[in-house]
């Protein structure tokens, strides 16, 4: 288990020495290969040559076609899950389950950690959907999140109590207001404003849960973020917690939460 910190009331700054101190153990799970994966790859291979995110010309950027929205997991990406379920299985304290409502997120998290379900162990595992581990917004249309009426039915097991209800991506259609030019193209988000909303999710959600032991699904932009510019990483660990996580790849943590007084 590698240990970081995150200040919640001195954000990047070094911590005072009067403080309070919170320990919870958190196993983050990067989601598997999804169909916009696919589609990057079979671009590089045609082509010759790596796909430009920032491009916002759909012809030349096939993440931008409306159909990629909020794409699924590949059969390769479900392979991946189920290769990994023996050792999320092993993990007998977990308590609460958090996923980032994106469909391949939500089947990531029920394909590798299927022994935690209700209906699979005796123990009272929380499954919850939250906006803040969502991936970047902006531009590519993978990261747009369906309509609650097609996915919640999906998955009846997770509480989708903290996702905006209603048929629009309330959160994504914030961003493009925000960000959008002249021509309404809007701007993919920011290292910055990711960490700020992985900031957001440890301090505001994470740390007052009553929980100990939890897993957070999620992307690995958000990931990134969260890892390189939030925590508080020892030394001995930044080699294994703040590079870019790989596919198919969990890492287990513990985070102390410290609060000034």
């Amino acid at each position: 288990m590698h240990r970081a910190s995150i200040w919640p009331f001195c954000f990047l700054y070094q911590p005072s020495p009067d403080c309070f101190l919170m320990s919870k153990s958190l196993c983050h799970a990067l989601v598997w290969i999804g169909t916009h994966n696919a589609i990057y790859k079979e671009w590089t291979d045609r082509t010759g040559r790596p796909l430009d995110l920032s491009e916002t010309d759909p012809m030349k950027n096939p993440l931008l076609l409306p159909n990629v929205i909020d794409s699924p997991l590949t059969p390769k990406g479900r392979d991946q899950c189920a290769e990994q379920r023996p050792a999320a299985c092993a993990l007998e304290g977990v308590e609460l389950i958090v996923i980032s409502p994106l469909v391949r997120c939500l089947q990531t998290a029920h394909i590798t950690f299927e022994d935690h379900l209700p209906h699979n162990t005796p123990r009272m595992v929380k499954w919850m959907a939250h906006e803040g581990v969502r991936e970047e917004l902006g531009t590519l249309l993978c990261n747009k999140r369906r309509a609650l009426s097609e996915t919640e039915p999906l998955f009846p097991c997770v509480d989708f109590t903290r996702v905006p209800h209603g048929e629009d991506d309330v959160m994504w259609e914030n961003h493009i207001k925000r960000t959008a030019n002249d021509d309404g193209i809007p701007t993919r988000e920011t290292m910055v404003d990711m960490s700020q909303r992985s900031y957001d999710f440890l301090v505001d959600f994470l740390q007052m849960r009553p929980e100990r032991e939890m897993v957070v699904v999620g992307h690995s932009a958000w990931l990134l973020a969260m890892t390189r510019a939030v925590l508080d990483v020892d030394s001995d660990d930044e080699g294994l917690i703040t590079p870019m996580f790989g596919q198919a790849e969990m890492r287990s943590m513990e985070l102390v939460f410290t609060e000034q007084r």
